[in-house]
């Protein structure tokens, strides 16, 4: 082997090792290091409107790493769902969801990833809250068709039958539906009372 070829090999492997120490440890980390400054500065109470939140996890969603985007993103749809739980203003809501279903639209179009299946039921969830907070159709339609979905992803997922099911419950038009996922459930959890409870009131 002559000296040019082995400079050429000894070069691409280089290249090679920064790449994946570039994008393998130093992306992750910075990224990492980003979501625990927005954390603690979420916790220290520097968080008093939609624009300071925006201006402190924009950056981290925004930031490229191939690891952790929807760990990331499964921490920031929790943080909208608490405030959207208790939320009356209909404005700040619709931004929320909004922003919610804008950084999950990535996550549903390659339909994968380790926290795939709890981010589609949290952005479910805010649908669900607002469906019945405003007795919202559109809402109402979004979130039974994102917990129909994770029932495709993971038939007979508790968390899926259980948003269905109040989503259902709210709907005299659906009554019948929120008996036949009630019986579902019961069925796999004959114990769950609270389902129990309300399929006796609808009956």
């Amino acid at each position: 082997m002559n000296d040019l070829l082995k400079q050429i090999i000894a070069f691409s492997v280089s290249i090679i090792v920064a790449a994946a120490i570039y994008f393998g440890a130093y992306l992750p980390l910075r990224k990492s290091q980003m979501h625990i400054d927005a954390i603690l500065n979420l916790q220290n109470g520097k968080v008093h409107s939609v624009g300071d939140l925006n201006d402190l996890f924009d950056p981290v969603l925004d930031f490229y790493s191939p690891i952790g985007q929807d760990e990331i993103t499964s921490y920031y749809l929790g943080i909208l769902i608490n405030i959207i739980n208790q939320q009356t203003d209909r404005t700040v809501i619709d931004v929320l969801a909004k922003q919610a279903e804008n950084r999950m639209a990535p996550i549903l179009q390659v339909e994968k990833g380790f926290s795939f299946n709890q981010n589609l039921y949290t952005l479910g969830s805010i649908y669900k809250i607002a469906a019945i907070k405003f007795k919202d159709k559109v809402y109402y339609d979004k979130a039974v068709n994102i917990f129909q979905e994770g029932l495709e992803y993971s038939p007979k997922r508790l968390i899926f039958l259980k948003g269905l099911f109040d989503l259902y419950s709210v709907n005299l038009d659906d009554q019948s539906k929120a008996r036949e996922v009630g019986e579902i459930i019961l069925k796999n959890w004959p114990d769950d009372k609270s389902t129990r409870d309300l399929i006796d009131k609808i009956k």
